[in-house]
């Protein structure tokens, strides 16, 4: 007889790292007694068979086998064949058990004699709100069809899945092998032929989502063979559809629609002729029967329909090429259409849902009585590759006020989503025309069908940009209301109230938020009652500078200090971290606030600008101070201007962080015009771009001698948790990102060329020391990748400033960073590293409108050894930068007179003045 209730597969592969997490998971299990342990490692190279061999020795009822290829579907299948247990469940090598996930299945299984059981499964590091957890929550429960509960469907992996053994034989069901998704052949196939299912209420699985680029479902879009192997589960699932009941069938459609949808959107994106074509047809094959409602209830949006309206329609046209059939929207009963003329059963499928646009910026147009408007807008599944046919309008309900709205190119549009280049939009308001009182914004379609509507909503650079607006004696704020829906809030007249009146407005609205405790509401408080003492105790126009929070050696340290000395500015504070070592480069200067303090905090309500060479959010807020409710609560109220004084030339297109309408910034500073022209015409910096230097160049003064080469590769995004990161990225995301880096070409290129003998040897031979200074972001990363040699060393920044350090190099070696900038204004020479474009421009930023080659101030080597070649080459002739990168060098900076310091603070104050008080 039998002695195991329940088998458990574990296919292994390569996951040594998390494997005895794993492991150990299942010898916590309640039942562990109970269970019989298949290990099945499928040829890992790692270290995983010699854990799983350890644990088999000290657990009787562990079996491990080994099968080499067939992917985790033949591990599984192997480990099914061998079980002998009546029942079945299945856990991935590199995830968790709960402790009484098998006993909680068990007692389900042995209570209601389910053919399968389900239970919650969970994600981590983070959480993941799977459409079918709904189910979940309300005890467990027994039913008959998984027609009764059909979101279960998408719940297709075997692993939260306890199943009778004879079932699964009965109905031939396997997993497939040597694919991908091959888990859904099993967990969907026996969830839709199943008449006895029951739910336990408690999570059973823990599936760890991994973020190091190695996991099954890495990449899900861009491998290729990904799209065929799930087509053939859909074809699979579609052929024992065939003989379902139609209450099953439909709920199986559900799955077959969902599952692919993202494949059936991009295919066309990677695949083209003969390929393309065979994928159409055995799609069509497939869906052109599926209901439209039921394509409707499973697509996440409109978007994601277009594809399945070319397989009913079988229009192949509309499938491999969207953006050509699809350039003239229609509205129907106040509703967008992608397109016209459909029959009435098939006019959902065109249905533009959702039609959205959010408000980004409003400022008023220098010299003119107009309220600008920009933003963002979309019709869901219509490319915005071009301007679109028909009109555009903005519409201020209660001031009886419609003006046109011009769509407009976005590069940070295009860089989130090619099809929404064109998905900006601006719009003119005449201020006079604007009435008393609250008005909702309405963003508008015209065709010759009718209007559709829908509601300006609130962005994020909406709300750091927004600002009374004062133009005569009326008064306009930018607000929102309910569910971030954008208003204007009009109020005040040179004929009636005048100032007073609009003051008293604004003070009335904060009475009631304090009334109301809304958030922020005791820093409204504190603000009513401190403002009148302001100038006394804290300065008239408050400039609060800092940097990241615990740095001082950038454009805000350098535009601080030359306010408090030079400038002799009473209202100058500088915001960094009590215990920063880069706290001394300001003794002296005065006015040093510790960050978060009660003195930070206070500022933060009073000052006229914020001044920083980094993200403002993100390092200039107290700590404990919820970033969108300060946004939404307090920002507005306190009205500092934002002043950006960039860490570094903007060469490459940073627009998807960067661009206005993102982050809300009043003035940003540029070296050159043609950084500035790239701020002003793609990164919607119009009018907010002063071309005046960098503060920190003003004391660039090269000291060179010390027989210094400094190597100062920039960071990559994909390989580190930014120290922006809102949550911090937590445990295992910084493993992850620790596990690719170690895998990286960078770090490669990095241990290869500090290690290489004929750059050590050079360095000997001509009496060099090379220093390595990584950023700021990769300090973490790479200190094991230092050799042992005296003539190689690491900088710490905290004891030398990266200023510093370029000031008393002979040679500069880079990759991509901006500091390049900085030495070609020095006249030092250098070289660009540039070892790893595609994937450089592919997971960090994209090109922008400066080429190394054409455009920079050194040689460009590809590999280590023509790095090496190039800078053995300078040392040996004395680190003479040549003729040609000189003039380069002189073309591109606008100014070299030491003097961006000056220029800056003027710049700042013309603002500053232009505040409405």
């Amino acid at each position: 007889m039998n002695s195991y209730d329940v088998t458990l597969v574990v296919p292994v592969y390569n996951v040594e790292q998390y494997l005895q997490e794993c492991l150990d998971s299942i010898e916590a299990q309640t039942v562990f007694e109970r269970c019989e342990v298949v290990l099945v490692d499928n040829g890992s190279t790692d270290g995983s068979y010699r854990l799983c061999a350890e644990f088999a020795r000290r657990h009787a009822n562990t079996t491990v086998l080994v099968r080499r290829g067939g992917g985790a579907g033949a591990a599984r299948n192997l480990g099914m064949d061998r079980a002998t247990s009546p029942r079945i469940t299945f856990c991935d090598s590199d995830d968790v058990l709960p402790p009484t996930a098998l006993e909680r299945m068990l007692d389900a299984s042995l209570a209601t004699g389910a053919q399968v059981v389900v239970g919650a499964m969970e994600t981590f590091p983070k959480p993941t709100n799977w459409a079918w957890k709904d189910h979940f929550g309300k005890g467990d429960q027994t039913f008959g069809s998984l027609a009764e509960m059909p979101e279960l469907v998408h719940s297709a992996s075997a692993c939260n899945k306890l199943f009778d053994l004879s079932y699964l034989r009965s109905h031939d069901i396997r997993f497939a092998e040597g694919v991908h998704f091959e888990d859904a052949y099993v967990g969907v196939s026996a969830l839709v032929l199943a008449t006895r299912l029951a739910l336990v209420d408690a999570c059973v699985y823990r599936y760890r989502k991994r973020a190091a680029g190695n996991s099954t479902m890495d990449a899900i879009w861009t491998r290729r063979q990904n799209y065929w192997d799930h087509l053939r589960l859909v074809e699979y699932l579609h052929r024992l559809g065939a003989g379902l009941p139609e209450s099953s069938k439909a709920v199986l459609d559900l799955f077959l629609v969902r599952s692919y949808q993202g494949f059936a959107l991009r295919a066309p994106d990677l695949f083209q002729g003969a390929e393309l074509e065979e994928i159409y047809a055995r799609c069509r094959a497939v869906y052109w029967a599926v209901p439209p409602e039921v394509v409707v209830r499973a697509t996440a949006d409109a978007r994601h329909r277009v594809a399945y309206l070319a397989f009913v329609t079988g229009d192949f046209g509309l499938f491999a090429d969207r953006a050509a059939r699809l350039d003239k929207p229609s509205v129907r009963d106040g509703r967008p259409y992608l397109t016209g003329g459909l029959p009435d059963r098939l006019s959902p499928l065109a249905q533009a849902t959702p039609f959205t646009a959010h408000l980004e910026h409003v400022r008023r147009v220098p010299g003119t009585g107009a309220l600008r408007l920009s933003g963002r807008f979309e019709i869901n599944g219509m490319p915005m590759v071009r301007p679109l046919a028909g009109h555009l309008g903005l519409r201020v309900r209660g001031s009886r006020l419609s003006v046109p709205a011009i769509q407009i190119r976005r590069r940070d549009l295009r860089n989130t989503r090619p099809d929404m280049e064109w998905g900006g939009f601006t719009a003119d308001l005449p201020l006079d025309d604007l009435r008393h009182g609250v008005h909702d914004l309405e963003f508008v379609l015209d065709t010759e069908g009718g209007q559709a509507v829908t509601p300006c909503l609130v962005a994020a650079g909406y709300l750091r940009g927004a600002r009374v607006v004062e133009h005569g004696g009326t008064r306009v704020v930018p607000h929102w209301k309910g569910k971030n829906r954008a208003i204007l809030m009009v109020s005040g007249s040179a004929g009636r109230l005048g100032r007073r009146g609009v003051l008293g407005g604004l003070l009335a609205k904060d009475a009631k938020h304090v009334l109301r405790r809304r958030p922020f509401w005791k820093q409204r408080l504190i603000r009513l009652f401190t403002k009148p003492l302001k100038p006394l105790f804290l300065g008239r126009d408050i400039w609060l500078f800092g940097e990241r929070g615990d740095t001082a050696q950038d454009n805000g340290w350098h535009l601080f200090r030359h306010a408090r000395t030079a400038g002799k500015r009473r209202g100058a504070y500088y915001v960094i971290r009590a215990d920063s070592p880069d706290r001394a480069r300001l003794a002296g200067l005065g006015h040093v606030v510790a960050h978060s303090s009660w003195k930070h905090k206070l500022l933060m309500l009073h000052a006229s600008a914020l001044v920083n060479a980094y993200d403002i959010d993100t390092y200039m807020l107290p700590d404990g101070w919820d970033r969108t409710r300060y946004l939404k609560h307090l920002n507005w109220r306190v009205g500092a201007r934002r002043v950006f004084l960039q860490h570094g030339v903007t060469d490459k297109d940073v627009s998807k962080g960067l661009h206005r309408n993102r982050t809300g910034v009043d003035l940003i500073l540029a070296v050159s015009r043609h950084e500035g022209r790239f701020l002003s015409e793609e990164l919607g910096y119009e009018g907010q771009v002063e071309v005046i230097g960098f503060p920190r160049f003003d004391a660039l003064v090269p000291a060179r001698g010390g027989r210094t080469i400094l190597f100062m590769p920039t960071w990559r995004a994909y390989l580190t948790v930014a120290s922006y990161s809102r949550d911090g990225g937590g445990r295992e995301a910084r493993q992850a990102a620790r596990d690719r880096f170690l895998a990286s070409s960078y770090r490669e290129f990095m241990v290869r060329f500090l290690n290489d003998p004929d750059l050590l040897a050079a360095l000997d031979r001509y009496d060099y020391t090379l220093e390595f200074l990584p950023h700021y972001e990769m300090r973490a990363m790479v200190g094991e990748m230092m050799p042992d040699q005296q003539r190689v060393r690491i900088v710490d920044q905290n004891e030398v400033s990266v200023q510093e350090a370029m000031r008393s190099c002979d040679l500069f070696v880079t990759d991509w960073s901006s500091t390049a900038f900085d030495i070609a204004y020095l006249g030092t020479p250098l070289v660009y590293a540039q070892f790893d474009a595609e994937e450089y421009w592919d997971g960090h930023y994209k090109k922008g409108y400066f080429d190394a080659r054409r455009d920079g101030f050194g040689p460009v080597g590809e590999t280590v050894e023509e790095v090496v070649g190039e800078v053995v080459r300078y040392i040996r002739g004395g680190c003479v930068r040549e003729t040609e990168y000189l003039r380069r060098a002189e073309k591109f900076f606008e100014y070299r007179d030491r003097q961006n310091n000056v220029r800056a603070s003027e710049a700042i104050d013309r603002l500053v003045r232009g505040l409405n008080h």
